[in-house]
């Protein structure tokens, strides 16, 4: 029987069976369009050239899934024949639930599961508990299994958690959240945008795709602030920081590009007189939140202050295992810069050895090691404890109707 695993993000579907090498993408989000009206689910929006000033319906708030209607209209697009072709009712599904999830939203995920689409078996976990799984392949290579103690930072769309995992256990006591995420930094570079440049605040779709391709991880803050003084995006002519970002004619172009680095969409465009958006130290200062939060006003430390605090609140004999086995999740952990920026930082105030690691699509993290658990995860030779395997965790149909929801929830928390 075949399984598919979902891990279901606040920015985007993850979703692919086990056989597959890599998952699917797919916006976890409803779209309207604002000249023509029309409605777009998921990766609909693929298909349309009107994306100025798209209006948003997330099934996320804060972080938890609260609307359902929104989400079933997603899933619906996920599960058709036209993404992922998947029969629910001969089908095994692993899916991913944000850290400490709400017990009614994890009864209504059970129930929607079974009920509504009538899913053969059902594994549920946290995101970071399944990039444990497959933590040993990025930390220690293709023959590492689930490793006995890790750390993972997990920096997604909403928030970024910092978890440590021992013997295939969360220590929930020890867990640290960090209100910034992939969202907050796009909202901070649409504001400081539309204060410098161009007024972008209703272009949320353009201004992600500016920072994804544009903006990257200071190893040294000041040093890069004290370059960029005086430049103006690539006007200033030979500063290495500055770029220009050219803005989409919906024509030629439908997210934009960097100048010089457009190919086929750029030569198109020659002959016509593009919108210049010039970067220059926002490329930068915008990441820079994520190790001083307050710089958008929360009063909170960083992601690096995170790691140490999540560390030290674990055993002492737990922590210079816990320092060496950091793994680095999440859509925003691909900001180019971010692992040797965090090292560094982590590394400064810590006196064991730190070493971060991170996957090839962090974004695909969690998924990776959903894959793994279905295909049966490998257990290290030196491991002192036997992981969970999926049939211990899996939860049939049957098994569902006659324990009932709330017996059905306790018996997931047993593997988390």
């Amino acid at each position: 029987m075949p399984t598919l695993i979902l891990d279901n993000g606040s920015y985007s579907i993850k979703g692919g069976y086990a056989t597959d090498e890599y998952p699917r993408l797919i916006p976890n989000v409803i779209t309207r369009t604002k000249r023509t009206k029309r409605v777009y689910v998921g990766d609909l929006i693929d298909t349309s050239t009107d994306i100025s000033g798209l209006y948003y319906r997330s099934p996320f708030e804060r972080g938890f899934l609260t609307k359902w209607d929104c989400e079933l209209a997603v899933w619906d697009r996920v599960f058709s024949n036209d993404v992922l072709g998947c029969t629910p009712i001969s089908t095994d599904l692993i899916v991913s639930e944000p850290m400490f999830n709400f017990g009614q939203i994890q009864r209504s995920v059970d129930e929607i599961a079974f009920e509504e689409y009538r899913f053969a078996s059902l594994v549920r976990a946290p995101a970071t508990r399944l990039a444990a799984i497959g933590a040993g392949h990025t930390i220690y290579g293709d023959n590492g299994g689930e490793p006995e103690c890790v750390l993972v930072v997990d920096i997604g769309h909403s928030f970024a958690y910092v978890v440590p995992y021992f013997q295939g256990r969360q220590i929930s006591e020890s867990v640290r959240r960090v209100d910034v995420g992939g969202r907050m930094l796009t909202s901070y570079l649409k504001e400081t945008v539309s204060f410098r440049y161009w007024d972008m605040m209703d272009e949320t779709y353009i201004m992600n795709a500016v920072k994804e391709k544009c903006c990257f991880v200071s190893s040294d803050f000041y040093r890069d602030l004290d370059a960029a003084c005086g430049c103006i995006g690539g006007r200033s002519g030979k500063n290495s920081l500055g770029l220009e970002y050219v803005l989409p004619d919906f024509t030629n172009s439908k997210c934009g590009y960097i100048k010089g680095q457009g190919g086929e969409a750029e030569q198109q465009a020659v002959d016509t007189e593009a919108q210049v958006l010039p970067l220059c130290n926002e490329r930068f200062a915008i990441p820079e939140a994520l190790f001083h939060p307050v710089d958008v006003g929360l009063e909170q430390g960083g992601i690096h202050q995170a790691v140490v605090q999540t560390v030290m609140a674990c055993s002492e004999n737990l922590r210079g295992v816990l320092m060496a086995n950091i793994l680095l999740v999440g859509g925003t952990a691909a900001l180019p810069g971010l692992q040797q920026r965090l090292q560094s930082e982590v590394q400064a105030m810590s006196p064991y050895r730190v070493c971060i690691s991170i996957p090839e699509d962090p974004a695909t993290g969690a998924w990776q090691g959903g894959r793994m658990l279905a295909q049966g995860q490998t257990v290290p030779e030196e491991a002192s404890y036997t992981p969970a395997t999926v049939a211990e965790w899996r939860l049939t149909r049957a098994q569902y109707q006659e324990l009932g929801p709330d017996r059905a929830a306790a018996h997931f928390m047993k593997f988390i």
